[in-house]
Parts: C-alpha cells; structure tokens; sequence
C-alpha cells in the first residue's frame, strides 16, 4: 500500500527500534502514545485510591463498549475479564451439562480451550470429541455432521483461527451445523478479534471469548467473553460478590434469615463480574482500539494480507520448508506457520532468537515456527527473518 503510513506506526513502537518483532500472536507490543495514556490511568488511580475509583470505571466502562463494537455487540452482552481462558472457564463451569452430553473441540486448540475443556470432562464424566482441521473447508464440514450426527454433544468449543496453522475456519458454517443440531458454541476469537471483521451476529454463536493484549496491542490482563442475551441464563457463575448479584447487596436486608436467599445473579454478562477490579487497567483499551480504528481497519487488513501472503510465496518457494498455513488471505490471516527440514521447531525458534534477534514463536505439531505478520510489520522485518532462515538452512547448521 503507498499510502499505509507504515513509518509513522513504526515511530510510535519504542521496541521496533532495535527488535524483529513477529509474535503479535502471543502478545502484542503497546505504542508509545498509548502507553503514555495507560499509565496515567494507572497513576491517577493508585494515587487518588477511592477519590479515583469514578473516573477509572468510566474507562473500564468505555472498554466494554469498545469489544462491544469490535464483534457488533451490547454492551450489555459483554463480560470483562483478563483473557480469553477465562470466558472459555466461564462458559464451562457455568453450564449444566446434562448426563452423557459430550463436548467437541478441534485438534489444533489452545491449552486455553482444552485445559478448561478437560477439567470439565473430568467433573461431568463427559467425552470430548476432536474435529481434525484439514485445509478443506467441505471435507471438515462434512466432518463435523458426522461427529455431530453420532455422539450426543452439547458445547463446540473452537477457535475462529487456529493459534498453531493460522488457518481461519469457516466459523459461521460450523456454528450453523451446531445450531441445526441443537448444539451450542462457544468461539474463541484471541486470534481474529481486530485482524479481520468480526460480526457475532453474522457467525451465530452463543458465547465468544477474547483479548486485548494481542492483535488489538492493548493492556495485558484485559478480556471479554460475549454471551448472547438469551444464553445468559444458561450460565450459573462458579463465583459471587458484590456486583454480580440482583439487587445489589444490602447488609440490612441480608441479616434477616427470610432474605437471605432471596438474591439472584445480574441477568445480563456482568454477572461474571463482582469486587474491587483493576478499574483502571482498562482504560487502555478504548486507546488501543481507537488508535487502530484511526490508522483504518481496511488499510489495516489489506497491509497484513499483502505482508502476510509474500512471506507465504516466499517461504513456498524455498527447498526444505513446509507451509502450514492457507495461501489464500480469505482462509488466514497474519499468522504463517512452517517447518523446516533438519529442525525441530524449538531449536529453530531459539536460534532465530538466539542468534539474530527475531521473536517469533515455535509450534510442536507439525514441529516448526509461527511468523505474526501485524499492522506495524515492515518489509524489512521480513526480509531479515528470511535472511536469517537462509542462513541457517544452507546447510543446515547446529552449535557444537
């Protein structure tokens, strides 16, 4: 793009200065103006304590609007918390799963989805069945129907984009099959909310968790879950307090034994939310989202995809290197995954670091490397990656 003021981003990165940063995919970097933002959110608030608490969640406020926005919510369907492992726990500790419902998620998941998944598959006695992603959007389809049509399960737990292939599923068609089969969903967006267009209501799921510290390069320890309005009482929080319960807590009502049960949780998302919170955390998060909706969600996108779709070339075009990833932008996204002949992928993770600096992120199955491709990659960057692969692939060399 001519006009992506590629330069301008880069100026505001203190850490681009003198790193190849590519694992926005883990963690995002935060620019240096709204950094400056958050820590006078930080400042304002540990420094005026209880004098401080409005301001602050006015900010905290403003973030729940702003993930509203980003996947085409009500704020009132929005749930903050600190990532997305934490709406993935809410979603499953809150449902009651029935006597020998099943669950279903995919082969290539996060621990963050298959920690929580198999903590509740313990407590419920509940088989967990794996859709394998294959780079055939019918043939997974298909797939689906019959693990769908043969088991009787309750909850689809999968990601919009897979954290290891970088693949972006068709999350809106395997929502639907799940509806068609009474199935619920629940969607991990971590690695799509702000690389491309998210809708809910487009995908049609019931439940979609999130972050801000990755693609949005947000505050770390920021999150969201989104529950459909009509879901929220499928869910009981394993966790009360003040704020999360109507009406709201009244010591003078609650001392008399008759009242005492009479309390029951909020009816929207906030339900999941009770006690003293860092407030002020969030404040950072209408920043982020607004310094990226500056720069332009389009340009944005079509920086990425052209970055992104050039390494892919490239690395196709080497002797030696698988590519994991789809060619195609509509079927990825930023992430590039890949394997190297002779190299394991922690090894060649860590000497990429090691030896030249690049921060990227391994991946055990299929053993390799996974490149971030975000709004602030240069060409450069790319190029000193691809420099450094060549180097150690020709031939392909060990310290002693």
């Amino acid at each position: 793009m001519n006009n992506y003021p590629l330069q301008e981003i880069r100026d505001d990165y203190a850490s681009l200065h003198h790193l190849t940063y590519l694992n926005t995919g883990t963690v995002g970097l935060m620019s240096e103006s709204v950094l400056a933002r958050h820590l006078e959110n930080l400042a304002a608030y540990e420094r005026a304590g209880h004098v401080g608490e409005p301001d602050a969640r006015a900010g905290y406020e403003r973030a729940r609007t702003s993930f509203a926005n980003l996947i085409n919510a009500d704020p009132d369907e929005i749930a903050l918390n600190r990532n997305a492992s934490d709406g993935v726990n809410y979603v499953l500790a809150g449902l009651d799963l029935p006597d020998g419902a099943a669950l279903l998620t995919t082969d290539q998941e996060h621990p963050a989805v298959l920690l929580p998944m198999t903590l509740a598959s313990r407590q419920t006695n509940s088989d967990i069945h794996m859709l394998e992603i294959v780079d055939d959007d019918e043939a997974m389809l298909a797939q689906l129907r019959e693990l769908l049509s043969t088991n009787r399960i309750h909850l689809a737990v999968i990601s919009h984009v897979s954290c290891e292939s970088g693949q972006r599923l068709p999350i809106a068609e395997i929502c639907r099959i799940c509806r068609e089969h009474g199935v619920l969903t629940l969607v991990d967006g971590a690695q799509s909310v702000a690389q491309f267009p998210v809708d809910v209501r487009e995908i049609g799921c019931d439940f979609m968790t999130g972050n801000g510290h990755k693609w949005l390069c947000g505050p770390k320890g920021t999150g969201f879950i989104y529950i459909r309005r009509d879901r929220t009482n499928l869910l009981t929080p394993p966790y009360a307090g003040d704020g999360s319960v109507d009406p709201r807590f009244d010591r003078s009502k609650f001392l008399k034994d008759a009242i005492v049960n009479e309390w029951g949780f909020r009816a929207d998302a906030q339900r999941f939310e009770f006690g003293t919170r860092n407030w002020h955390l969030y404040g950072a998060v209408e920043d982020a989202v607004d310094q990226l909706a500056g720069i332009g969600w389009t340009a944005i996108q079509q920086h990425v995809a052209e970055i992104s779709t050039e390494l892919k070339s490239d690395l196709a075009e080497r002797p030696g290197i698988s590519l994991h990833t789809p060619m195609s932008w509509e079927r990825s996204c930023g992430i590039v995954s890949f394997s190297a002949d002779g190299w394991d992928g922690v090894e060649l993770s860590e000497r990429l670091w090691q030896d030249h600096q690049i921060i990227q992120r391994r991946v055990q199955i299929p053993s390799g490397v996974r490149i971030s491709c975000a709004h602030y990659t240069s060409r450069e960057d790319i190029q000193r990656f691809l420099s450094a692969l060549d180097e150690l692939m020709q031939p392909v060399r060990r310290k002693p």
